[in-house]
């Protein structure tokens, strides 16, 4: 008897441990359960010294929020196989987005020449402009092989693609604010929209500096900053003290009915005056950014007397001194025009974002040179 008790209490007892190590295996799963829920400490903000349109704080655990675009929208970038945060977690106002990003609907040709410095093409499937509008290498070779396709215009998306290839964002200029039906559609198919406005930052490596808003978004946030350092220290070695040459940029309509300066506030007009340029316009704009519109007129007598001209050549192109005073002949009446000492930009000019240090040296080789007569460079093409 006392030896069928003794069986009982000793199998009472090892059960008894079992139970235990169940229960301690439960609240270790618990502790750690606890520790996998969604929760965002603050470590600041991200160091930006330029861009003026965007911030980025980070947080512990390599979240990040991303406050950027016309919206006023904030983009909360979930790391891979971390918790998001469940409904409610955060306001109405902040998309979620889990990474890894990968597909993204690229209706910004600025911007992609960005993506494209941080090696994250990939990462962009479908683009708003079809290939015969692209002017970037690398752009055009993974059109080419497929890697990336048109998804339809910027104002008319390629909605079943949107949803077939899985697009987890969708960016794209100011100038889809006057299509708020695109915005709206992107909402109602679940798609978070950023309407990126770097193109009124004021300093050109502030447009630069959105490189680090895609750093954060693909991953690349190290190869972002080194990006941004190098660039940086291009425009340092290009920034120079007037060199006493005034410099007309803007372009003319296809109609020739209006003309259009960049304010002095504009990074284009920052990088003539950093290249050791004056930009006459300028003067009296310097607390704005983006583009002037006015007559032709208006536009003659701001550059009439300006020494260099920098025609951005969209719209309106010309390929000869001659085809412009053809078009008007008012640029037969420019000092710059009459002298020869007109450069048209690049095709690819207005897409390389990632270029602007390289067009800022380009400026300065111009501006600098003791006789201009054939100075042409990558990005400022020299026409007779």
């Amino acid at each position: 008897m006392r030896k069928n008790l003794k069986t009982i209490i000793s199998v009472l007892l090892v059960l008894a441990m079992l139970l235990g190590l169940a229960a301690c295996g439960k609240s270790g799963n618990n502790a750690n359960a606890k520790t996998d829920e969604f929760k965002l400490v603050s470590q600041g903000q991200m160091k930006i010294e330029y861009a003026k349109n965007f911030s980025i704080e980070l947080f512990e655990g390599g979240y990040r929020i991303i406050s950027a675009g016309t919206g006023g929208h904030k983009y909360l970038v979930v790391p891979e196989g971390k918790p998001a945060p469940k409904e409610g977690e955060v306001d109405a106002n902040t998309y979620v987005l889990q990474m890894p990003i990968n597909k993204v609907y690229m209706a910004s040709t600025g911007m992609e020449s960005l993506i494209d410095a941080i090696d994250c093409l990939d990462r962009t499937p479908l683009v708003g402009t079809d290939k015969s509008g692209w002017y970037l290498t690398n752009v055009v070779k993974a059109m080419e092989a497929g890697t990336i396709k048109f998804g339809g215009k910027y104002s008319e998306p390629d909605f079943e693609k949107m949803v077939s290839e899985g697009i987890q964002l969708h960016v794209n200029t100011t100038m889809i604010d006057t299509k708020p039906e695109v915005l709206d559609k992107f909402t109602e198919l679940g798609i978070p929209s950023l309407v990126e406005d770097s193109s009124k930052e004021g300093s050109p490596l502030a447009r630069v500096e959105w490189v680090k808003l895609f750093g954060v978004l693909f991953g690349k946030e190290e190869e972002a900053n080194k990006y941004f350092e190098e660039q940086k220290a291009m425009v340092n070695a290009a920034t120079s003290d007037s060199l006493g040459k005034t410099v007309c940029m803007g372009y003319i309509s296809s109609k020739g009915d209006k003309a259009y300066a960049r304010h002095g506030g504009d990074y284009y007009g920052q990088m003539i005056v950093m290249s050791g340029g004056e930009y006459p316009f300028g003067k009296d704009s310097l607390d704005k950014s983006g583009n002037a519109s006015m007559t032709m007129e208006a536009w003659y007598d701001a550059f009439k007397d300006a020494d260099y001209m920098f025609y951005m050549n969209f719209a309106a192109k010309f390929y000869s001194i001659e085809d412009m005073i053809k078009f008007n002949p008012l640029f037969g009446d420019m000092k710059a025009v009459k002298e020869g000492h007109v450069w048209i930009t690049s095709p690819d000019f207005t897409q390389s974002t990632a270029a602007i240090a390289g067009i800022m040296k380009d400026m300065h080789t111009i501006l600098a040179a003791e006789d201009p007569s054939n100075v042409t460079t990558d990005h400022l093409i020299k026409i007779k």
